[in-house]
């Protein structure tokens, strides 16, 4: 268990399956779409949603664990990253609460994903500061998320100054 781990919620989701051996080497970020944790927790739940995340991050930074890092959680959907499809069976996926463009990620909520990123880049070594992607780098035309407003740029020096 590492320091990060003691910090977050587990929150399981049945929305998942195995790797078949694959390494994880990636993190795809999402937005949830909604204004609550609580609404995304619940859909993510439920096997009728046929959806799940590895974590979710509530805009005051608290962290949920859906699905164990080893498996395979179903947040990507039809994707591809560098060749490679089926982008949910090499990678993390982050569900960071957030419903619209125009709304802010709290600096809260930012400092958790930054924290839970370098985190799992010190325990998946494959996973390197240009394998953290966004749901429009994977599946382009069809996700936008993180969105317009997420700081890629500053999110990303903050990660690397943590792993430095």
């Amino acid at each position: 268990m590492t320091v990060f781990d003691a910090r977050v919620i587990e929150y399981p989701s049945p929305n998942q399956n195995s790797r078949q051996g694959h390494a994880v080497d990636c993190i795809v970020l999402h937005d949830t779409g909604g204004k609550t944790a609580e609404g995304a927790l619940s859909w993510m739940a439920s096997p009728r949603s046929e959806a799940s995340a590895h974590y979710v991050v509530g805009r005051n930074g608290t962290v949920w664990r859906m699905v164990a890092d080893e498996a395979r959680a179903w947040h990507a959907g039809k994707s591809e990253l560098w060749g490679r499809t089926d982008v949910n069976t090499f990678s993390i996926g982050i569900e960071i609460v957030d419903d619209t463009d125009d709304d802010p990620y709290p600096q809260a909520q930012l400092e958790a994903v930054t924290a839970l990123c370098a985190d799992l880049c010190l325990r998946h070594p494959g996973i390197l500061l240009n394998r953290i992607v966004g749901h429009e780098h994977v599946a382009p035309g069809r996700k936008i998320d993180p969105g317009r407003d997420f700081p890629w740029r500053a999110f990303l020096l903050d990660v690397a100054q943590r792993l430095a």
